[in-house]
């Protein structure tokens, strides 16, 4: 029977241990570089002349955040001076005017107006809308002329017109002598 030594070295084992050596560093640089990117040069703000590699961790799915570095903000020593515009004052308030640019024009004021109530019941249900009068009120102040310009028919524009024709006003005043004026008045009505 042969007895083995336990202590006792192949010749090429210096080789192999080598070899192990070498392929567990191999090893090790592949997974860093699958692992980490390198990312530009950057230069140290304390020391310009001394570059820096920036190593970013691999994580798959993920995106890796890199943070610039945040910049240095320089207050001025003085606040600038902004040279503010005066705006014009306004223009002097006026009692009114009319196109051809004389003042002192005021309107016509109602001073008996009752409300029309005309009877709905002509109107089909559910129906609504406006009726839109131009009237002229002569310099008495009484209404001398009336034109329907919207209506809804069905007799509720008469009826509207009727109780319009009762109607008295301030007249109208041109640098404080009554004139006669035109208004357009607007009435609106449903029916349930």
């Amino acid at each position: 029977m042969e007895l083995v030594s336990l202590n006792a070295t192949h010749p090429d084992h210096g080789g192999k241990s080598f070899q192990k050596a070498a392929s567990v560093v191999l090893h090790l640089l592949v997974i860093a570089a699958l692992t980490y990117q390198i990312r530009g040069v950057a230069r140290l703000p304390a020391h310009p002349h001394i570059d820096a590699r920036i190593l970013v961790p691999y994580a798959p799915g993920h995106t890796a955040v890199v943070h610039p570095p945040k910049p240095k903000i320089i207050r001025p020593k003085e606040e600038p001076k902004l040279a503010m515009k005066e705006p014009p004052p306004p223009p002097p308030p006026s009692s009114g005017g009319d196109p051809t640019g004389d003042a002192d024009v005021e309107l016509a004021m109602a001073s008996f107006f009752p409300d029309p109530k005309p009877d709905l019941a002509a109107l089909p249900h559910g129906t609504r809308g406006d009726i839109v009068i131009d009237i002229v009120i002569d310099q008495d102040g009484k209404v001398v002329d009336t034109q329907v310009d919207q209506g809804l028919g069905h007799g509720v524009d008469e009826a509207v017109l009727a109780v319009l024709q009762t109607w008295t006003f301030y007249p109208a005043t041109k640098s404080g002598k009554p004139v006669p004026s035109k208004q357009r008045l607007l009435f609106h009505f449903e029916r349930a």
